[in-house]
């Protein structure tokens, strides 16, 4: 597919990203493990297929995830693969407001000599099978939805987030150790924000990050080089790493597990592969 992905697709290829990461799988262990090759989970994890739903299970056995709210993520993007939403066409200017041409309007009233008239054109029915295909498509929808909704809610039963319209997979120390993404955690609406953040060489890139709705801290690495590894340490010196294992960690984001917490007294740190240099800083 050309263009940009379907933001349904992207998100399913970031939640499966994100356990993948869990799994601390290199993509040719993953496909070891698995019934797909090594092309295929770069093309899943990259968004641009969407993969079958017994490999979504797969995937969250590995990662020792419950499938259902994956499963339904991977309707949702099969749906907007199927229909996509159209572009709203431009509106046609009005006789008042049409583009300008020099010539005056005619007064109400009077009739406009030298002009034929023409009855205005009445817009064009949508076929009847296309309301239906629209309709069944819209129901679709709703109805994974609903859901992937009380997917989300089920899992933070028992304590209440903030307020903040979107209800995570998890909130306090029921996040530890979980991925941010695949609990709803790191996307948008959940209040998520980068609280610290540092840049090392010419573009390895390591941030602090904080959810409010889920009460949790995490750290992710950008273009960091295979074999570092990155750690996020709490107050208690509890602590959660991820590491940089092939060229795909290296070229997307590769986050590590979360920590129960604000972000206060957490410590991010960026090991370096081969020399071992450790590189670290807080809020």
């Amino acid at each position: 597919m050309s263009g940009e992905l379907p933001l349904e697709c992207a998100h399913l290829a970031r939640e499966l990203a994100g356990l993948r990461a869990t799994t601390g799988l290199s993509l040719a262990a993953l496909a070891a493990r698995t019934t797909a090759s090594k092309s295929s989970w770069q093309r899943y994890l990259g968004g641009t297929q969407i993969p079958p739903p017994e490999l979504v299970t797969e995937l969250c056995a590995l990662a020792g995830e419950p499938p259902a709210r994956l499963l339904a993520l991977r309707e949702l993007a099969e749906l907007s693969r199927r229909h996509p939403q159209p572009r709203p066409a431009p509106a046609e200017p009005s006789r008042e407001s049409g583009p300008a041409t020099g010539e005056e309007p005619p007064a109400a009233g009077i009739p406009d000599a030298g002009r034929p008239h023409a009855p205005p054109a009445a817009p064009a029915p949508t076929p009847f099978f296309r309301r239906r295909k629209v309709a069944l498509a819209g129901a679709g929808a709703l109805a994974t939805a609903a859901v992937v909704a009380g997917a989300l809610l089920l899992g933070g039963a028992g304590e209440e987030p903030e307020d903040t319209g979107l209800w995570p997979g998890c909130v306090g120390e029921r996040c530890r150790g979980k991925q941010a993404q695949s609990q709803g955690c790191g996307l948008k609406g959940s209040g998520m924000r980068t609280v610290a953040e540092r840049e090392f060489g010419r573009q390895t890139v390591v941030e602090l990050r904080y959810s409010p709705s889920c009460r949790a801290s995490w750290v992710r690495v950008r273009f960091g080089a295979t074999g570092d590894r990155i750690e996020i340490t709490g107050p208690d010196e509890e602590s959660q790493s991820a590491e940089v294992l092939d060229e795909f960690d290296a070229q997307n984001y590769l986050p590590t597990p979360m920590l129960a917490g604000g972000p206060e007294g957490m410590t991010a740190c960026l090991v370096r592969a081969g020399s071992g240099e450790r590189h670290c800083f807080g809020r």
